[in-house]
C-alpha cells in the first residue's frame, strides 16, 4: 500500500491578506499595551482592561481561524522542508497562543469580581507582556514564511518589491 504522507504548507498570498485586513486585532493590541506601559491600576481602569482582552480572544479566535482555513495548506506533493516544518510550527502555536490569552481573561474576571485583586491585576498584565511579545515574535515568524514562500531566499532582500506588487 502507498501513502502519501501531507506535509504542511501555506498559500501566502491569503496569509498575508489576512493579516493586513485584520485592523480590529492590532488596534486592540496597541491599546492593550497601554496597560503594560503603564502598569498602574490606579491610573488605568481595570475594566477598561477587561473589555479590551475579552476583545483580544475574541478576535484572535477568528484570526486563527482564518489563517488555519486559508491560510495553512496541507498538500501530499514535493514542499520544501523548511516552509513544510516552519509552517507546521507555527500554525501549531495557534493553540498555544490561543489559550494563554483565555487563561489571561479568565484571570482577570477573577481578579475584578467581586472586588478588586490588585495583585493578580498586576499578575495578569505582566502575562499579557509576555503573552504579546510571544505573539509579536509569532506574527514576524508568519511574516518571514510568506516573504520565504513568495520569494524564496531571497526574501529579505525583495520586501519592497512585494509590498510594492501588492499594492495594484
Amino acid at each position: 500500500m502507498i501513502r502519501s504522507l501531507l506535509k504542511e504548507c501555506i498559500n501566502a498570498a491569503f496569509l498575508k491578506e489576512i493579516k493586513d485586513d485584520n485592523l480590529k486585532l492590532y488596534s486592540l493590541l496597541e491599546n492593550l499595551r497601554a496597560f503594560w506601559l503603564v502598569s498602574d491600576p490606579l491610573v488605568l481602569n481595570p475594566e477598561w482592561f477587561r473589555t479590551l482582552i475579552s476583545d483580544l480572544r475574541d478576535q484572535l479566535a477568528l484570526h486563527f481561524a482564518l489563517e488555519e482555513t486559508f491560510g495553512y495548506l496541507e498538500l501530499a506533493v514535493d514542499v520544501d522542508i523548511f516552509l513544510s516544518s516552519e509552517s507546521a510550527r507555527l500554525k501549531k502555536q495557534h493553540v498555544d497562543l490561543y489559550l494563554e490569552i483565555v487563561s489571561i481573561t479568565e484571570n482577570i474576571e477573577d481578579a475584578l469580581y467581586p472586588d478588586l485583586n490588585e495583585r493578580l491585576f498586576l499578575d495578569q498584565l505582566s502575562r499579557f507582556n509576555d503573552f504579546y511579545r510571544t505573539f509579536q515574535i509569532h506574527e514576524a515568524a508568519e511574516f518571514d514564511l510568506i516573504m520565504s514562500a513568495t520569494y524564496g531566499n531571497n526574501k529579505r532582500k525583495n520586501i519592497s518589491d512585494f509590498e510594492v506588487s501588492n499594492r495594484k
